[in-house]
């Protein structure tokens, strides 16, 4: 659902501050459509706190200025670390049409194995409802799903799912686009 041509790598050009370091002067982000976490650099004068939504895409940036590397887990601050589940929680409310758009458009990633398994609470029973309700009538909300379905709570399933991709250590990757996954669509990019 979520891939891209191999000739492009995902791009969020908004994020949301998780913690900053080096005494302020770098800002650790979470972009808020392939949960990228990067780190910029400060613009002199500027005041971030965790939770500001700030732009990050291509042009002139009000906050940051400079791109300085993608972030794993393990490289963040525990401020950052400690922001990371209520962030995630805020893209996905206000998102909510979005990720429900993945209840009604999720694929099988193998024969045995589809995309809506990988969400806690979703077996093979739930999965079949899924499949038959979303062929009825698409998802409207997260309560459409739950209502449908029997699926306890679709919005924290994704947000679980979502903060276990973080982690890095997952076999298959449907909403985080990884450190690893942006160091490699970028050695494609440029030849390496």
């Amino acid at each position: 659902m979520w891939r891209l041509p191999s000739d492009r790598r995902p791009h969020d050009s908004w994020a949301y501050v998780l913690g900053l370091s080096d005494g302020g002067r770098r800002a650790q982000v979470i972009g808020d459509r392939y949960f990228i976490l990067m780190e910029f650099l400060v613009r002199p004068g500027q005041e971030l706190r965790p939770g500001k939504k700030i732009y990050v895409g291509k042009g002139p940036r009000k906050e940051v200025s400079r791109f300085l590397r993608y972030l794993s887990m393990d490289d963040l601050t525990p401020v950052a670390v400690s922001m990371l589940e209520e962030i995630v929680r805020k893209i996905v409310k206000e998102n909510e049409e979005f990720f429900v758009g993945f209840f009604n458009q999720a694929r099988p990633i193998t024969r045995r194995l589809h995309q809506l398994e990988l969400l806690p609470g979703v077996g093979k029973k739930i999965l079949m409802r899924i499949l038959e309700e979303r062929e009825k009538k698409p998802f409207e909300s997260f309560k459409d799903v739950e209502e449908r379905t029997g699926l306890k709570n679709p919005m924290e399933s994704l947000i679980s799912r979502i903060l276990e991709e973080l982690g890095g250590r997952e076999n298959y990757y449907v909403f985080v686009a990884t450190k690893r996954l942006m160091e490699e669509a970028e050695s494609r990019l440029i030849g390496i």
